[in-house]
């Protein structure tokens, strides 16, 4: 598969994720995420903690601003409403077809910037 394909059926993937996070379909997790999951969060790691966890916080809301492919990598900024609402960067690693990696850095939102723009603004020319 060229690396255009691959980067871009990595990203489906992903993209799969985050549906099924809006979903809060726990039961998901089983075709996205590798049996020996590893998550370098603090609150879970492994399928049956992190299924656990997400069954427990039940439907989530975040909306994806940004997504980038290179090779097994899946990079993703985002906007969590809930649990809580924070900024977020997620960068994933894919084998076989799942998700096999998670690492995450979530950023209180603050209501001003020294620079002016939210958050969330599109990238400046």
């Amino acid at each position: 598969m060229a690396m255009t394909s691959q980067n871009e059926a990595n990203k489906a993937i992903v993209r799969r994720l985050y549906e099924a996070f809006r979903a809060g379909n726990a039961a998901a997790l089983d075709d996205l995420l590798a049996d020996d999951f590893i998550s370098h969060n603090p609150q879970a790691t492994g399928l049956a903690a992190v299924k656990a966890l997400f069954a427990q916080a039940g439907l989530g809301d975040a909306e994806v601003y940004s997504m980038i492919a290179a090779g097994d990598l899946v990079a993703v900024h985002a906007h969590y409403a809930s649990p809580a609402e924070t900024a977020g960067m997620d960068l994933f690693k894919i084998r076989g077809g799942k998700i096999a990696e998670h690492w995450d850095v979530l950023q209180d939102i603050p209501a001003q910037t020294a620079s002016g723009q939210d958050m969330f603004s599109e990238l400046s020319a």
